[in-house]
């Protein structure tokens, strides 16, 4: 498995300094809320069906979204 932060396959993220893991932890968690925003948005647009209280979806919509998506 190759390091998170270079990707090379000698290399761990244990191996950069703090400061290199810092920005990057930054850096990926920026990333990792935006993705979760904009798939929340896309699957809230999806049309489902009240059960109860519970919303239903279709999973393959989902599924196609997100593959869409990335």
């Amino acid at each position: 498995m190759s390091c998170e932060i270079c990707r090379r396959g000698n290399c761990t993220k244990s191996f950069h300094s703090l400061e290199e893991q810092e920005q990057f932890d930054d850096v990926a968690d920026g990333i990792k809320e935006r993705a979760k925003n904009l798939i929340s948005h896309r699957i809230n647009k999806i049309e489902g069906h009240y059960h109860g209280s519970n919303y239903y979806v279709n999973v393959k919509e989902v599924i196609k979204m997100i593959d869409d998506f990335v």
